[in-house]
């Protein structure tokens, strides 16, 4: 989910248009970040890069740490062996 805050008066056309038209539908363009539909509506919104990065990429927090898996594996070969778990 991405919450988008937009003014009151782009949510009363959004909202006016649904109840409307018959089999509205809105378009959330995560990467080029603007909102539009077929009526002539469009909007930007901010995001913060990295979180978009990460949506687009489909990565949670285990996917972020695994996209750095061989530098810690190389990490765990490498250290003392008294700081091994048990």
């Amino acid at each position: 989910m991405l919450p988008v805050a937009l003014a009151e008066e782009q949510v009363s056309v959004l909202m006016r248009r649904a109840v409307e038209i018959e089999g509205y539908e809105v378009t959330v363009d995560l990467e080029h970040k603007l909102i539009s539909d077929t009526h002539g509506f469009s909007v930007s919104f901010d995001i913060g890069d990295f979180q978009r990065y990460c949506l687009l990429e489909g990565l949670d927090d285990i996917g972020l740490t695994l996209k750095h898996e061989n530098d810690i594996a190389r990490f765990e070969t490498q250290r003392p062996a008294w700081m091994n778990p048990r």
